[in-house]
């Protein structure tokens, strides 16, 4: 009775500092943006070599109210929701952008929205000008602006913008056009009509976007504003701007049976008349028995559906993706080339469609599609985005049938990559960057080319609201520490950042204040509203007989980053340890209450070997952590308990631990009763 008692005690006491201290960290985005408008309350510009502009505000409502007839040099036109007001700073960061960027004469800004307690939540933090996502969608939203010269310029576009977005032909001043009824014609039709007018929707010239985006939340939205104003990201069917002719390129090498499934889908959900494609198949090293198998079903295929033919061509060679591609891309007649994995299966007709039209766009490079794990709604691919460690795939194992992050996987996105396992463009841009780079044989090479086309002014598309099913197996993963792919991803990463220097650590199509890992379910600004360069030096013990707890995998450890701090701050790669490391992620025990456990963050030294790394001794390390709200990972387990504070942050001394290679671990310590549990991640840090 006694223990039952003071059980309850510990467990009582456990949960109240719990919520305690949720109660403490919760909605740092509140916060944290009050912090930055008191900042920008304080924060004044002079330029003395530029005159200053002068600013109006304008409900979206009275947009054709105004006089174009004498437009003034210097001013510059505020475009808002009336449902919302700006922040205090707004107009003075639009002047600034403006002073600053000559060349720019649109710009739109990042918004949130205000709840019934006057608390900053929702917060929209865009991308960089997408045209192929804004015609998809509004996403511009509640706030943008421009010169007054341009707006009186752009008038004449109005036609042109009606069409473009799909409208009927309204008249500007008639009763249809004006109100906030008409808010899709008066916000939406203005912004296109200007976009037109900056040539935005043509191929750029270099990294440079022709339309402006201040990274700052300008806007605060009323709760029930409608963000797109009516336009939401949708499931358009988009036709052929001409008829068009598809090779189809598929590495495979022993899986004539991936091979056949994949044919046939193609076959089976494609039939447009105006389509015609044929499939090359590269395989560069199959077994006697299998190309039999190849050569088998080859024959036995119909030329239907607007298949013309099938290549089979062999090679026994050292695998190189980049190579098989570039080799099935020579063989191809198509205008269009399409790079398909072998595992890859079409379930709904239209997709090949889908892809074609967005490769026919001028200013479209390489297009690729949503990617989910067969017969789920689980994503596998729904673009890549560069994070701090390199290209992720954003939304990977989140459930399709949950809308994230303001439509991110519905609709046609702008992204910086799509994955080489369904990734189509026209020969000639295939052409204009060399194909794909043969020296990344494994990882990387579809990064590549994505950059490289971007690098030539084009925008990657991926098409989410087309799928197709991935059969990646869904337990795939670095199961252990296999030290010769982990060096060679690095070196392949290595090359990757050197000839794309520009693309270390930013993406014009995701903020670098949303998170980052794959998911985009919320929004960590500065990831707390404790920065990080503050977070105090964790002590480090020594355990020389090794940690004593239970090794068990219900321990469950995300690493997100683990390296230099001057890394993490100021994005100088490879340099000096001289203000330590440090450690991010998260950590849960599946099943159990997360309230009841307080973690460390546990190291032990590893070396290269032929079979991989191996661990060189019993010693252990450990230290604490800072407790890291992290709302997201919430809302990726909502079947786990007490999830909200999984998250942790660490920093560590210079020379606190003896120069190496270590393993990164975990350690949960139940305060509720002796149960301590451990467990280890493939994840290494190399302390210098």
């Amino acid at each position: 009775m006694l223990k039952e008692v003071a059980k309850w005690v510990l467990v009582k006491k456990q949960r109240t500092s719990y919520k305690r201290q949720l109660k403490k960290k919760s909605n740092p985005y509140d916060k944290w943006q009050k912090q930055q408008e008191k900042l920008a309350a304080k924060d004044t510009f002079e330029d003395a070599d530029i005159t200053v502009l002068e600013t109006e505000v304008v409900h979206y409502a009275d947009v054709w109210k105004r006089d174009t007839s004498a437009p003034q040099p210097n001013k510059i036109l505020i475009f808002v929701s009336p449902k919302g007001e700006l922040t205090k700073s707004a107009e003075n960061e639009f002047k600034r952008f403006f002073m600053q960027n000559q060349d720019i004469n649109v710009a739109y800004a990042d918004e949130d929205q205000v709840d019934e307690k006057g608390h900053f939540i929702k917060p929209y933090f865009k991308p960089d000008w997408s045209p192929d996502s804004y015609l998809n969608a509004f996403y511009i939203g509640s706030v943008f602006a421009c010169r007054e010269r341009t707006f009186a310029d752009a008038t004449s576009d109005y036609d042109n913008a009606v069409k473009m977005l799909g409208g009927t032909n309204v008249q500007k001043n008639s009763p249809e056009a004006v109100g906030f009824e008409a808010s899709l014609l008066s916000a939406d039709v203005l912004f296109c009509m200007l976009a037109i007018h900056e040539h935005a929707f043509a191929r750029r010239t270099g990294i440079r976007f022709p339309i402006g985006h201040i990274e700052k939340v300008l806007f605060h939205r009323e709760g029930e504003q409608d963000l797109f104003y009516g336009r939401n990201f949708h499931n358009s069917k988009h036709m052929l701007i001409r008829p068009a002719y598809v090779s189809i390129i598929i590495p495979s090498k022993d899986h004539p049976e991936l091979v056949e499934q994949c044919v046939d889908s193609i076959i089976k959900t494609t039939g447009e008349p105006e389509l015609k494609y044929e499939i090359i198949i590269i395989d560069n090293g199959s077994s006697a028995f299998n190309r039999v198998k190849y050569g088998s079903y080859i024959n036995s295929v119909q030329r239907k559906n607007g298949l013309t033919g099938i290549k089979y061509n062999y090679h026994a060679e050292e695998f190189n993706f980049s190579h098989m591609c570039n080799k099935g891309a020579r063989e191809a007649k198509g205008e269009y080339l399409l790079f398909l994995n072998d595992d890859v299966e079409a379930i709904k007709e239209g997709w090949l469609r889908e892809l074609v039209a967005q490769a026919q766009l001028k200013h479209v490079g390489a297009v690729g599609c949503k990617l989910l794990y067969p017969e789920s709604d689980l994503i596998q691919h729904c673009g890549i985005t560069n994070v701090r460690r390199g290209p992720v795939h954003k939304l990977a194992r989140m459930h399709d049938k949950r809308t994230h992050y303001f439509g991110f996987n519905r609709g046609v996105h702008n992204m910086l990559g799509v994955t080489g396992a369904c990734l189509m463009l026209s020969r000639q841009k295939f052409a204009e960057v060399g194909g794909f780079p043969e020296e990344l044989a494994v990882a990387f090479n579809d990064v590549d080319i994505c950059y490289s086309i971007f690098e030539k002014g084009y925008y990657n598309v991926t098409c989410n609201h087309i799928a197709l099913f991935h059969h990646e197996s869904l337990s795939r993963g670095i199961d252990t520490l296999d030290a010769r792919k982990m060096e060679r991803l690095k070196n392949e990463y290595d090359i990757l950042m050197r000839k794309h220097k520009a693309f270390y650590n930013w993406d014009p199509y995701y903020s670098k204040l949303l998170v980052q890992d794959e998911t985009v379910s919320a929004v960590m600004t500065k990831e707390d509203y404790t920065p990080d360069e503050d977070l105090p030096y964790q002590h480090v013990s020594v355990h020389n007989d090794g940690y004593q707890a239970r090794e068990d995998a219900v321990l469950r450890i995300g690493v997100e980053y683990a390296e230099t701090m001057e890394n993490w701050l100021y994005d100088i790669k490879d340099g000096n340890a001289e203000d330590g490391y440090f450690i991010k992620g998260y950590c849960f025990v599946i099943g159990s209450d997360n309230a009841f456990f307080d973690r460390k963050i546990v190291l032990r030294q590893v070396e290269k070997g032929e079979s991989g790394a191996q661990v060189v001794n019993s010693t252990v390390y450990s230290f604490g952590v800072y407790t890291w709200y992290r709302p997201d990972i919430k809302a990726r387990l909502s079947d786990q308990i007490n999830v909200d504070l999984t998250g942790y942050k660490a920093r560590i001394k210079k020379n606190a631990i003896p120069p190496g290679f270590y393993q990164i671990g975990m350690v949960a310590i139940d305060r509720t009763s002796k149960l301590r549990l451990i467990n280890w991640v493939p994840n290494i840090i190399n302390i210098r």
